[in-house]
C-alpha cells in the first residue's frame, strides 16, 4: 500500500473558529476608519482625542477617563487635583483648553458613566 505523504491536518476542514477569527479580521481591516477608531483605545474618536489620550494615559488607562461624567467645572477641578496632589505634569494653557473641550464635550454629566462602544 503507497505510503500518503499528506498530513491529516491538510485533509481535515479549517476550525470553524479560526474561519470566524479570519473574517472578523478582514471585517476590521475593510471599514474605514477602524484602525485610528482604536487609536486611542476607548476614548471617543474626536478632535482632542490624542491630546487627552496622551496627557491621562501618562498615569492611568484611558478607561478611568471613559468610566467619568463631570461638567467643565468637574474636569478641571479634577485636572487642578491631579497636578497639586498626584504630581501631574502642569499642561500647557492651550492643550488644557483642548482637553477640558473634549472632556466636556464627551464625558460631561448627559452621559452614562461607562464607555462608548
Amino acid at each position: 500500500m503507497p505510503r500518503q505523504s499528506a498530513s491529516r491536518s491538510a485533509a481535515r476542514p479549517a476550525c470553524p473558529a479560526r474561519l470566524w477569527l479570519a473574517a472578523a479580521g478582514c471585517a476590521l481591516a475593510a471599514v474605514p476608519g477602524a484602525a485610528e477608531e482604536a487609536e486611542f483605545g476607548q476614548l471617543v474618536a474626536a478632535e482632542g482625542a490624542e491630546e487627552t489620550f496622551y496627557a491621562c494615559t501618562a498615569c492611568h488607562s484611558e478607561m478611568i477617563v471613559a468610566q467619568q461624567g463631570k461638567t467643565r467645572e468637574g474636569w478641571a477641578e479634577l485636572l487642578d487635583w491631579m497636578v497639586e496632589e498626584q504630581g501631574m505634569a502642569e499642561l500647557e494653557p492651550a492643550e488644557r483648553e483642548v482637553i477640558l473641550d473634549y472632556l466636556a464635550a464627551h464625558y460631561n454629566t448627559d452621559r452614562p458613566n461607562f464607555p462608548r462602544r
